[in-house]
Formats: structure tokens, C-alpha cells, sequence
């Protein structure tokens, strides 16, 4: 009870202080995979043309699948956070609720870039997967760069095109823009790189359990079976 006593109350503190924001980035963060699974399961199949409605489904993707890996410069709060909390405990409620945010996250990009794979393989084009994903890391790294430091929003660019293209050139000419950039790619790159072997390998693990308890279940075969 006393490390109840301890936790409770800065959990609360630290959800009241964060739960709006977060919630909404998780938001923004997963509406993409809804996005992938129209997109890419709907032309998945090598006779579908991919028909400008498709184009235009995709290029909404796209502009809003930096939302995910985005969740990672949260961090910039982590510090005005842990200083709210004061002497409460930081490693059991802190850093529980940021890790989850920022998994959250890089698990819906995974499963945007899962779909997009699965994609190249049905229309016979696999050999470019590993380029596709580097593009798209790069892409992403310029959205959240975009996002974070210019404070752009994904619907910008099609409700105002014209202002939202001046601030892009404006930002990307920047001096530091190709170091933050290069930054956030490696940080997306990393991410879906952890994330990627942690829900391969537990899925892999599953199935293997899954396997053994059918297994079990069965038991040997009696004397009279063999």
C-alpha cells in the first residue's frame, strides 16, 4: 500500500498535466493505419488499377503518416514533466506513460509500413521494399520536422496550399534543417527498426505457444491410434 500511497498521486498529477495532449497525438499517430488498411488492401491485388481516387488516398496517407514517428519529439516535454511531479516518483509513473505514448506510436507506424510491404509483394514488386521504406522514413522525417519546428499540421497543405509551400521552402533552407532532419530519420529509422523485431518476435513466440498447447491438447497418440 505505501508504494500505492506514493504512485497514485503523481500518476494522477502526471495524467491530468498530459492525458489531453497525448491522447490527441495518439490520435492523430493511428489515423493512418486506418488510412493503409483502405489504401493498400483495396489495390492490393496485381489486377487493380490504381485509380486517382487511390492516388489521392495515398498522398492523405502520406500526409498524415508523420503523425506516428512524431510522437518521439514529445520528449521536449519529458523535462517540464519530471519537474512537475517534484519529489514524487519519476520511474514508476513518468517514464511508464511516455514509454507507452512513443511505443504507441511507432507500433502504427509499423503496421502502416507492414501494410505497405505486404502491398509491394501482391503487385510483384518486393525488390523495392527496402528502398520504399527508406523513403518513407525520409518523407516522415521531413513532416515531423515540419511539424515540430514549424508547426505545421497535416491537413495545411491541401486547405492552404500556397502559404503552407512558402513555409516549407522557408523552413527547409534553413541552416539546420538537414542536421534535425537527418536526426529524426535516424530516430524513425531506429524506432521501426525496435519496434519491428519486437512484435516480429513476439508473434513468432505466440505462434509457438499456440503450437504447443494444440500440442498438449492432443497428446500422443494411444496404442490402438498408432
Amino acid at each position: 500500500m505505501d508504494l500505492v500511497d506514493a504512485v497514485a498521486p503523481s500518476l494522477v498529477g502526471v495524467l491530468r498535466r498530459d492525458l489531453w495532449w497525448m491522447s490527441w497525438n495518439t490520435v492523430l499517430a493511428w489515423i493512418p493505419v486506418g488510412l493503409a488498411f483502405v489504401v493498400f488492401r483495396w489495390a492490393g491485388r496485381k489486377d487493380r488499377r490504381l485509380s486517382p481516387a487511390w492516388w489521392g488516398g495515398a498522398v492523405l496517407l502520406l500526409l498524415f503518416l508523420p503523425n506516428s514517428p512524431y510522437v518521439v519529439t514529445d520528449l521536449v516535454h519529458l523535462r517540464d514533466t519530471v519537474r512537475a511531479v517534484g519529489d514524487g516518483p519519476v520511474v514508476s509513473t513518468v517514464l511508464p506513460v511516455y514509454v507507452a505514448f512513443i511505443a504507441s506510436g511507432f507500433l502504427a507506424y509499423y503496421l502502416v509500413l507492414a501494410e505497405l510491404g505486404r502491398f509491394l509483394e501482391q503487385r510483384g514488386w518486393g525488390r523495392w521494399r527496402t528502398p520504399v521504406t527508406l523513403a518513407v522514413h525520409l518523407l516522415c522525417a521531413v513532416g515531423v520536422f515540419l511539424g515540430r519546428w514549424v508547426r505545421l499540421n497535416s491537413w495545411e497543405p491541401v486547405v492552404e496550399p500556397v502559404g503552407t509551400l512558402e513555409r516549407m521552402v522557408l523552413a527547409l533552407t534553413w541552416e539546420w534543417a538537414p542536421i534535425l532532419i537527418a536526426a529524426v530519420f535516424a530516430a524513425t529509422a531506429l524506432g521501426h527498426f525496435v519496434t519491428r523485431a519486437v512484435v516480429e518476435t513476439g508473434a513468432v513466440s505466440v505462434r509457438r505457444g499456440v503450437r504447443q498447447v494444440r500440442a498438449l491438447r492432443l497428446g500422443p497418440p494411444s496404442a490402438d491410434q498408432a
